[in-house]
């Protein structure tokens, strides 16, 4: 597949987004989400029991569709960073994908805070399990760089 050229009186975004967004985005981001849909996928049981502090040790007969629902979601991100945004350098594009993602990052987050009792005790930083500290670290950097996209900052994003 060619790489499609942004529209004229667009900007491209490989001129325009910084590399460091781009490299998390097209990059990393997608490894991990193929990683997390694998775990899904194999062993659904240890992604709840991570999640949920050990709360939930085993999954309810019936439910696997929710776990492969997210599955889904998981590939969808991987394909739209690691196929469409690499295929589509215009600026234009990358904002609103990357927004309409961070629709699905804030659900995710949430979820996150829900799993281990709310964000009065997510708030709570010193308590965290690392199974936390991993969630954190492998999602935080990815909606940074999203948000950086959509609001034009940190760097040299300058979108139309």
């Amino acid at each position: 597949m060619p790489n499609v050229a942004p529209t004229r009186g667009s900007q491209t975004a490989s001129a325009t987004i910084p590399f460091i967004w781009r490299f998390l985005l097209l990059n990393v981001e997608p490894l991990f989400a193929l990683g997390g849909a694998a775990l899904l996928l194999l062993n659904p049981g240890h992604y709840t029991s991570n999640m949920t502090r050990q709360a939930v040790t085993s999954i309810q007969t019936g439910s696997d569709f929710i776990y492969t629902e997210l599955l889904g979601g998981w590939l969808h991100f991987a394909f739209t960073e690691a196929v469409v945004l690499r295929l589509v350098d215009d600026a234009r594009v990358w904002r609103l994908l990357c927004a309409g993602m961070l629709l699905s990052d804030a659900a995710y987050c949430h979820s996150c805070a829900q799993a281990i009792g709310g964000w009065s005790v997510w708030a709570q930083v010193g308590g965290w399990s690392s199974e936390e500290w991993v969630v954190t670290l492998t999602t935080w950097p990815f909606v940074v760089a999203r948000l950086a996209v959509v609001c034009g900052i940190w760097g040299r994003v300058k979108v139309d």
